[in-house]
């Protein structure tokens, strides 16, 4: 029971380790710089078993995590730019209000990429394609100090395409930002991760205030026997999560932004909610 319940809680850990902030996905441009420093709270007093039945921590239990980010990138090219993300975490699991692990303070796994955009037949329409490499930056013997790990200490590669663009017809004014791609991890065991991400946003009064909702879907699995992945790492989940955002354009390069997100349904995962907030700072 203990085990099971603690493969649920990981899994939270690891995904958080992999939030990025959502902005369009358009050219950074060459030689300039984006960044996207962020904030997330999430809370989970239930989880979802492996039939997706939704039960709540036994005695009152509750996991907690505090996501700090830095996602940016610079473009080195008209069409090419690269990317990264750096996470922190702290992160909790209490039952009646008394540590039931030893709480975890560390940094989680980075992301290096390169973003090519393939098309230029249309100003308003951007489609591209993404490669990052996943570096673990903690030790895999954190696993024996707490079961709150930040991810699969393994090292791993992603790979997504994306359709960002503003509407210049119907829903004048309006821009969207899909994408889906796989992610997978270099030990034996490590999983393989199909996710996909679905913004629609519109802008309000004179263009300054913009509202947007986003979908986020993952699902991962692995059918590796004899894995190398900490046993009580979650491998084989999924979960959709819904994402409401309200942003402010303080002048032509900087926005903030703040959100409020829930997860609707899941698999062998926490069930939880929480808020973001976050800035889009371009120079």
């Amino acid at each position: 029971m203990r085990n099971r319940i603690f493969k649920t809680i990981l899994t939270l850990a690891i995904v958080m380790c992999f939030t990025q902030s959502s902005y369009a996905g358009f050219p950074i441009g060459n030689g300039r710089w984006l960044l996207v420093p962020t904030y997330t709270r999430y809370t989970a007093d239930s989880y979802w078993d492996a039939s997706g039945i939704s039960t709540p921590y036994p005695n009152n239990g509750r996991f907690q995590s505090n996501y700090f980010g830095l996602f940016g990138g610079v473009g080195i090219g008209r069409d090419l730019d690269f990317l990264f993300n750096i996470p922190y975490v702290s992160q909790r699991f209490t039952q009646n209000g008394i540590d039931a692990q030893p709480p975890l303070q560390t940094t989680g796994d980075i992301t290096l990429g390169l973003s090519y955009f393939l098309n230029h037949f249309d100003y308003y329409k951007h489609l591209s394609i993404t490669g990052s490499l996943i570096i673990p930056t903690y030790p895999s013997s954190l696993a024996t100090q707490t079961d709150l790990v930040p991810g699969y200490a393994s090292v791993g590669l992603e790979a997504k395409i994306g359709l960002a663009g503003t509407n210049t017809k119907s829903l004048k004014d309006t821009y969207y930002d899909l994408e889906a791609g796989l992610r997978s991890f270099f030990n034996a065991g490590g999983p393989t991760q199909f996710f996909a991400n679905a913004t629609l946003g519109v802008p309000i009064d004179d263009g300054s205030w913009k509202i947007s909702g986003t979908l986020n879907f993952i699902s991962s699995s692995s059918s590796a026997a004899n894995s190398t992945v900490p046993l009580l790492i979650n491998k084989n989940f999924s979960y959709l999560r819904g994402s409401l955002l309200l942003g402010k354009r303080l002048d032509r390069n900087v926005s903030l932004w703040a959100s409020i997100f829930k997860d609707f349904t899941g698999r062998s995962i926490g069930q939880g909610q929480g808020f973001s907030i976050f800035a889009v700072i371009k120079f």
